[in-house]
């Protein structure tokens, strides 16, 4: 398994969690953040670290608390990091709670992140690293 893959999407979370920080340093300039829109009213194909800062942004815009507690992590056999993700928060202003579960697929390239693809569903997201349940 990818240990320092895994540990760079971990602190990532961690740091988001803790301190609100977006960490872009693990993703490559060509980075591609493939966004669901039932997960978010942002939805689409975003491009760069900056696009990936923006979003999550917008996002943590929208809510007084926010957070995303990685559950658990599967290294596909292609390399790809399958991540399962318990999603927290209240909405800004309506106070609407939200408790989901998502799952997303992080492509690396020479130590860097080059894709992540937003899933709603686990068995979408181990469906499209070649995996099943």
């Amino acid at each position: 398994m990818s240990q320092e893959n895994i540990d760079r999407i971990r602190a990532g979370f961690e740091a988001f969690n803790r301190t609100g920080e977006i960490i872009v340093d693990h993703l490559a300039p060509d980075f591609e953040l493939h966004q669901a829109s039932s997960i978010v009213d942002t939805a689409g194909v975003f491009h760069g670290p900056d696009a990936f800062r923006d979003v999550l942004s917008e996002l943590q815009g929208a809510f007084e608390e926010l957070s995303f507690e990685a559950e658990e992590f599967i290294e596909a056999p292609n390399g790809d990091i399958v991540v399962f993700i318990h999603a927290r928060g209240r909405g800004r202003g309506s106070g609407v709670e939200i408790d989901n579960h998502i799952a997303q697929v992080w492509t690396y390239r020479d130590d860097k992140a080059i894709r992540m693809v937003a899933y709603e569903e686990r068995a979408d997201a181990l469906e499209a690293a070649g995996l099943s349940e």
